[in-house]
């Protein structure tokens, strides 16, 4: 069984949920049957989007990110997951700095499109994922095609990460539902709460099975990269 490091803090919410999914999918009858876990929870780390919004001013997150994996490697983590989408725009700097595999999240959404047949799929993520292209970029490699909010519904998406889970509070939604339900209109035959912050929302709302976690896909890939399941 190897060893999982989790890059976390980003933000304490979305990564403390992001384990407790690791365990619940982890089939395990007894303690010893867990995958051993390393969780750096490092808050302080720069914010992803506003680095990717504004590269000549804002903070690089990019040398804390590697610093953070490199002490999970050097306390013996073989794998590594970061529950922070918008990060994944530093993917290969990561893996190269770190010395470690950094298992793609996007990857393996793309993955799941391709078992369920999903070939336009609606994304609420951060802006830095916007920007990056990180999701359309990828998920291009599986014929997926990437429906984004309208301006107006990508602010209440921002809202929802921002103002609402990373300031502790519960998710406004009617802003969510309004949209979601946009994005279905607009073709999408399936939506990522493409934001590890969005995840709240299948805890605190009764969602159906056109949503996709992606802190849920991602969890699902450490249990079979470090059990072998």
């Amino acid at each position: 069984m190897k060893k999982l490091g989790i890059i976390g803090g980003l933000g304490p919410m979305a990564t403390a949920y992001f384990y407790s999914r690791v365990v619940e999918m982890t089939n395990a009858s007894i303690d010893q049957e867990h995958i051993e876990t390393w969780i750096g929870s490092c808050p302080q780390i720069p914010d992803r989007t506003a680095f990717l919004l504004s590269k000549d001013t804002a903070e690089d997150p990019r040398p804390t990110l590697i610093e953070v994996g490199r002490k999970l490697r050097d306390i013996g983590a073989e794998v590594l997951a970061i529950p922070c989408i918008t990060a994944h725009a530093f993917h290969k700097e990561m893996e190269e700095g770190i010395g470690l595999p950094v298992i793609h999240a996007i990857r393996e959404l793309g993955v799941w499109c391709r078992e369920k047949g999903v070939t336009s799929l609606g994304v609420m993520a951060t802006d830095g994922a916007r920007q990056s292209k990180i999701y359309d970029d990828v998920l291009s490699e599986f014929g997926v095609t990437c429906i984004w909010p309208s301006e107006g519904d990508q602010k209440k998406v921002m809202s929802l990460i921002y103002d609402d889970v990373k300031a502790g509070k519960a998710l406004n939604r009617g802003s969510f539902f309004e949209s979601s339900e946009a994005l279905f209109h607009s073709g999408a035959q399936a939506i990522v709460l493409g934001c590890t912050e969005l995840s709240q929302a299948m805890v605190e709302m009764d969602l159906d099975d056109r949503f996709v976690d992606i802190i849920d896909v991602l969890a699902k890939a450490c249990v079979r990269e470090c059990k072998g399941e």
